[in-house]
């Protein structure tokens, strides 16, 4: 049998090192990270890739971390399972998903016109979690690297949503199981669908109306075949940056304390910094595509017309809270805490 040449040249070194008693460098701990969005996402480009970079810097390439974009390693819902189960080691985890799990404690977050911004929202779900859902990863068996919150949603469409009147039948992508209700309460025809298969769903006609960031919208380029942009701002999406546990069990001491205290917060301020400057930058993209195919619209509600939107979704609040009851949490004491820490960053609750 052939030798390749390759392992001849790699056993000759380690007989020198042997023979000259010096060590062979540890090979590098390979670190997979699985992103279901594409890579032209604004989290690809202002966080996973410059995440990986940072690590690998930082570590001194003790870790080498591998960056696997557009759902390859697994699909959006499937990141729990996927990361839980050592699919991969680091995955983008969406609450609302979760809903039957203990993560259910997270989307009180994802109220209806709750939370306003990435950044006013990530620091009010951080104290929250600190105090009510820091065992939950732990207890669904994940290493929890820390919670965000997206830009507000938007509403796109294939025709026009000015007015309320205007979901009335509308075929709706609903961003979790708490939104169903509220489409139904809106008029519309609520459908649970993954982020990443809206945009055939859209082309097709299988949808009307897709619930989603601006930077999501670019990412996907869902304004292609739904260039009506209403601007409900409402609501935000609670995620989360989750690991392997046996994969951080495994680390050495060292290295634990510097994803603890330095690499886990620096990706949720990349993933923060990224939903805050795009929102803005998507909507310019926007106006460009939309000027240059002579179709599509940014519309701005009007307070009234808005307000039409909000009302409806007062039952949402209240049956957060009963749900939380029915699992055994103290629903009520969970959110006169959630109101008091949203007052405490300068948000006042709509109800």
């Amino acid at each position: 049998m052939k030798i390749p040449k390759f392992l001849i040249a790699r056993c000759a070194v380690a007989l020198l090192a042997m023979a000259s008693g010096v060590a062979m460098p540890a090979e590098p701990i390979q670190l997979d990270l699985g992103n279901w969005a594409p890579s032209t996402h604004h989290l690809a480009i202002n966080a996973f890739e410059p995440w990986k970079k940072l690590v690998e810097d930082k570590t001194q390439n003790r870790v080498k971390v591998n960056v696997h974009h557009g759902a390859v390693l697994g699909a959006s819902r499937a990141t729990l399972k996927d990361v839980k189960g050592g699919a991969y080691h680091v995955g983008l985890m969406i609450s609302s998903y979760y809903y039957d799990t203990p993560l259910f404690k997270l989307t009180i977050g994802e109220l209806p016109f709750a939370l306003a911004g990435p950044k006013q929202g990530a620091k009010i779900m951080t104290e929250f979690v600190d105090k009510y859902a820091a065992d939950v990863f732990d207890k669904i068996g994940v290493k929890n690297m820390g919670v965000f919150t997206s830009d507000p949603y938007v509403l796109m469409s294939s025709k026009p949503i000015r007015h309320l009147e205007d979901m009335q039948n509308k075929k709706t992508r609903v961003p979790g199981k708490a939104w169903v209700q509220i489409s139904k309460d809106w008029g519309a025809v609520p459908l649970s669908m993954q982020l990443e298969e809206s945009y055939t769903a859209l082309e097709r006609g299988t949808l009307d109306v897709m619930q989603t960031t601006p930077g999501s919208a670019i990412g996907f380029r869902f304004y292609e075949p739904a260039p009506y942009v209403t601007q409900l701002n409402a609501p935000v999406v609670v995620g989360g940056m989750i690991m392997n546990k046996a994969f951080y069990d495994g680390l050495p001491p060292d290295l634990k304390k510097q994803f603890d205290q330095e690499l886990n917060p620096a990706l949720l301020r990349m993933i923060t910094d990224s939903y805050d400057r795009t929102t803005s930058e998507a909507f310019d993209k926007m106006r460009e595509a939309f000027k240059a195919k002579g179709r599509g619209e940014i519309i701005a509600l009007s307070d009234e017309e808005r307000l039409k939107f909000v009302r409806p979704t007062a039952s949402e609040w209240a049956a957060w809270v009963q749900e939380a009851n029915k699992r055994g949490y103290p629903g009520e004491e969970m959110m006169a805490t959630f109101k008091s820490i949203m007052r405490k960053h300068g948000l006042t609750s709509p109800f």
